[in-house]
C-alpha cells in the first residue's frame, strides 16, 4: 500500500493550447496550488476501484489510468469534489505515482498518463502539473504533463485564502480560449502580487459569465475563492502548498 498527498489545485486564468501529442496539449495560466492535501491509498486491485470520501465513484479516466496497472485508490478531501479545486486531478495524479511505485512504472510514464487522462476526459489542462511541483502560486509558462510543461513557483507575500463551494459543475463548459487570458497573465507578471491575481482572475472569470458578490474575490466554476478573512461562515481556509505531491 502507497500513501500519498495532493495539494488543492484553483485555478485563476487559463489559456487553452492543443497539439497532436497529447502530452504536449495543456494550458498557460495561473493557478493557486494549496492545502489541505488530500490523501490517498493506493494498493493493488484485481480492477480499478476509486472510492472519494467514502463512496465508490465512476470515474472515467481509468479508462486511460488502467494502463498503469490495476489499482484501488481511496482518496479523502476536506474539499468537494466537481466544484473546481481539481480533484480530478488529484485522483489521477495519485493513480499514476502509485502505479509507480508498486508496478514500478516510469514516473515519467505515469504522470505522462495522468495528464492525457484529464486532457482526454475534459477535466483539466494544468491541475497535474500544478499539484506534482506545488509551490503556493503557479505561473504555467509551457502547457503539457511534467516533463513537456513547465511552471515557474511565483515568489508573493501571502494573506489569508479562503474558498466556498457553492455549485456543482462540469469543467468541460469552462476550458475555453480567451485572448483575454493572455493579456490578464502578462499584467500579472509586471505585477506579481497576491491581490493582482485575483484582481485578473476575476475579470478572467467574469469572461466566462461567474461573478462573485465579495470584495478581493473571484468566482472559478463552482466556488468563491476570497482574499481575506469573510467572517462568515461556510469557507474553507487555505494556506499555499509549497510542497508538491509527495509520497508518506
Amino acid at each position: 500500500m502507497v500513501l500519498l498527498h495532493i495539494p488543492v489545485s484553483i485555478s485563476g486564468i487559463w489559456y487553452p493550447i492543443k497539439s497532436e501529442i497529447v502530452s504536449k496539449t495543456g494550458s498557460v495560466g495561473l493557478t493557486l496550488v494549496l492545502e489541505p492535501y488530500s490523501v490517498f491509498e493506493v494498493k493493488k486491485s484485481d480492477t480499478p476501484v476509486i472510492v472519494f470520501n467514502g463512496i465508490k465513484i465512476d470515474f472515467p479516466n481509468v479508462a486511460v489510468l488502467k494502463r498503469l496497472g490495476d489499482l484501488r485508490v481511496e482518496g479523502e478531501a476536506k474539499v468537494p469534489l466537481g466544484y473546481g479545486y481539481g480533484l480530478s486531478g488529484s485522483i489521477s495524479l495519485a493513480y499514476a505515482l502509485g502505479a509507480s511505485e508498486i508496478y514500478n512504472v516510469s514516473e515519467r510514464v505515469a504522470l505522462e498518463t495522468a495528464h492525457e487522462s484529464e486532457v482526454l476526459f475534459n477535466n483539466g489542462l494544468g491541475d497535474v502539473i500544478s499539484q506534482y511541483y506545488g509551490g503556493g502560486l503557479v505561473y504555467r509558462k509551457r502547457p503539457g504533463a511534467p516533463g513537456y510543461g513547465e511552471v515557474e513557483r511565483v515568489e508573493v507575500e501571502w494573506q489569508e485564502v479562503y474558498s466556498k463551494p457553492i455549485e456543482r459543475m462540469s469543467t468541460k463548459g469552462v476550458i475555453r480560449q480567451l485572448d483575454i487570458a493572455k493579456a490578464l497573465i502578462q499584467e500579472f507578471l509586471e505585477d506579481r502580487t497576491l491581490k493582482k491575481f485575483f484582481e485578473v482572475s476575476r475579470r478572467f472569470n467574469e469572461e466566462l459569465g461567474f461573478h462573485s458578490d465579495y470584495n478581493d474575490s473571484f468566482r472559478k466554476k463552482g466556488l468563491i475563492v476570497k482574499l481575506g478573512n469573510p467572517a462568515e461562515s461556510g469557507w474553507i481556509s487555505h494556506v499555499p502548498a509549497m510542497r508538491g505531491a509527495y509520497v508518506g
